[in-house]
């Protein structure tokens, strides 16, 4: 595994819980069932909007920078690597919430998609982010 996500508090954090791995199945008689095949959750999702951060260090009274993000997503070879999540990422979140948002322990995150950058005046950007959960092996 790879690095850790840089640790730049994000402006809004968006959570899909995973779901418990499962198919349906229908019947030639239209008789519908459904199969379990684990008992723990997988395919989490975290969306990340960084709003008004710096391009680069150069305007250092804002907190993180987008080339950080993005210095991020190559070492990780893109979409390919995992990598952990730092606690700042939840910074101001009920425990209880955040507990569940963190739990299983051994949950690794990677990209689902390349950042998205978008410029709002020269030299500072908003980043969206959109990760994924998965487990790390049994």
């Amino acid at each position: 595994m790879a690095s850790r996500f840089p640790a730049i508090r994000p402006t809004t954090r968006t959570f899909t819980m995973g779901d418990y791995p499962s198919k349906t199945y229908t019947s030639l008689s239209g008789v519908i069932f459904k199969r379990a095949f684990g008992n723990r959750q997988t395919g989490y999702t975290l969306d990340l909007t960084f709003r008004n951060i710096g391009d680069t260090s150069e305007l250092r009274e804002l907190s993180g920078n987008a080339k950080q993000i993005i210095d991020h997503y190559n070492s990780v070879d893109g979409t390919y690597d995992k990598f952990t999540l730092p606690d700042r990422m939840f910074a101001g979140m009920d425990l209880d919430l955040e507990s569940l948002i963190q739990a299983p322990t051994d949950i690794s995150w990677r990209y689902a998609a390349p950042p998205q950058v978008q410029s709002v005046k020269a030299g500072v950007s908003t980043v969206t982010v959109r990760l994924i959960g998965e487990l790390d092996g049994l």
